[in-house]
């Protein structure tokens, strides 16, 4: 009775934000607390919970819409089978889903990603890639999404290699637009007939080289922007905004930055435009003063301005500039899974007779 009653008291206690033990569960912890704050006898469950079943209960809620308000699910999600978990939520039990949750992060990974996840282990192709990964990541459900069917395969073996591929697709959209002579179709066409990941680079390297070289300097104005071409302009805003826009005088001089300001009523920051080779001009930062970051919406208005000129954010293009800026995709054999073995029977030993 006393646990009960302690397990309640440390629960209720609305003020106190969650704290270290909860952060692998991110976005999920206000559902939890809100389950368990019904049901505290759960609380022990919580503290001895797998990774495997924190990336279950990460699927089963990811599908779930609005804050679970069934006891029943809350034992379900705790203490039931996987069965009768993914039963309760999904409605049907996705092949290799459990391998899957075995080789995620050490937290939950966004909701999206586990939506994308069971989406993707209903396709066989996109399935099959899945089984043979050691590791799955926010980024690895991204870009298996995100990229065209016909280049799956060997996008992502290059994965491993690169990192973070999300914005392939996105990427291939801007290289096409560059181009002015393939399509976004045409150019996946074009880079479907790439069977191995080097095959694949090679063709990426010579569309990017084929590019037109970009205009010698952004637009003069872009919206509320103005750029600042002048170095003791640059160097009295920064000293007046309290930043590093000093810092940025060379690269300004030597046309590879751009640095604008952006003057709109209750709203100054300064935006940060570089530009990638023959890939163009893109969007790398944005500030306000004293380096301070933007509202949600304040940084999206600036960003959607910028986009309107062809200028889109530099995170569009960085999983291509990756790609392009590697000489070799040296191929690394997965590693294998050893059976091991149980220890051998200590061997008997007997003492000699001393008497």
């Amino acid at each position: 009775m006393k646990s009960t009653i302690a397990e309640s008291n440390i629960l209720a206690s609305a003020e106190r934000p969650p704290g270290f033990l909860l952060e692998p569960f991110k976005w999920a912890v206000p559902i939890l607390i809100a389950m368990l704050r019904y049901k505290p006898e759960h609380l022990s469950d919580l503290i001895h919970l797998s990774r495997t079943r924190m990336h279950l209960i990460g699927t089963a809620l990811a599908h779930v819409e609005g804050m679970p308000s069934s006891s029943e699910l809350t034992e379900v999600l705790f203490r039931g089978a996987a069965e009768m978990v993914l039963d309760a939520t999904l409605g049907y039990r996705p092949s290799g889903l459990k391998r899957a949750l075995s080789v995620m992060p050490t937290f939950l990974m966004e909701a999206e990603s586990y939506r994308g996840l069971v989406k993707l282990l209903a396709d066989p192709d996109s399935a099959r890639l899945i089984y043979h990964t050691f590791e799955i990541r926010d980024s690895t459900i991204r870009a298996m999404n995100d990229v065209p069917p016909q280049l799956r395969r060997v996008v992502f073996s290059m994965h491993e290699n690169i990192g973070d591929m999300s914005s392939f697709s996105k990427g291939l959209r801007c290289l096409s637009m560059r181009s002015g002579k393939l399509s976004f179709d045409q150019l996946v066409s074009e880079l479907a007939r790439a069977r191995q990941p080097n095959q694949l680079l090679a063709k990426l390297k010579s569309i990017v080289e084929s590019l037109p070289l970009p205009d010698a300097l952004p637009p003069a104005r872009v919206h509320y922007a103005e750029r600042i071409d002048s170095g003791r302009q640059l160097r009295a805003l920064g000293k007046k905004w309290g930043n590093c826009l000093e810092s940025y005088v060379w690269n300004v001089e030597h046309g590879q930055c751009a640095i604008y300001i952006w003057r709109e009523a209750g709203l100054q920051a300064a935006c940060s435009v570089t530009r990638s080779g023959r890939l163009g001009w893109f969007l790398d930062e944005v500030k306000g003063p004293e380096n301070t970051d933007l509202e949600p919406k304040e940084y999206e208005k600036i960003v959607s301005a910028f986009e309107a000129v062809q200028i889109p954010s530099e995170s569009v293009i960085s999983s291509i500039t990756q790609i392009v800026a590697n000489d070799n995709l040296a191929w690394r054999p997965r590693p294998r899974r050893r059976r091991v073995r149980g220890a051998p029977p200590p061997v008997q030993m007997s003492l000699p007779d001393l008497t």
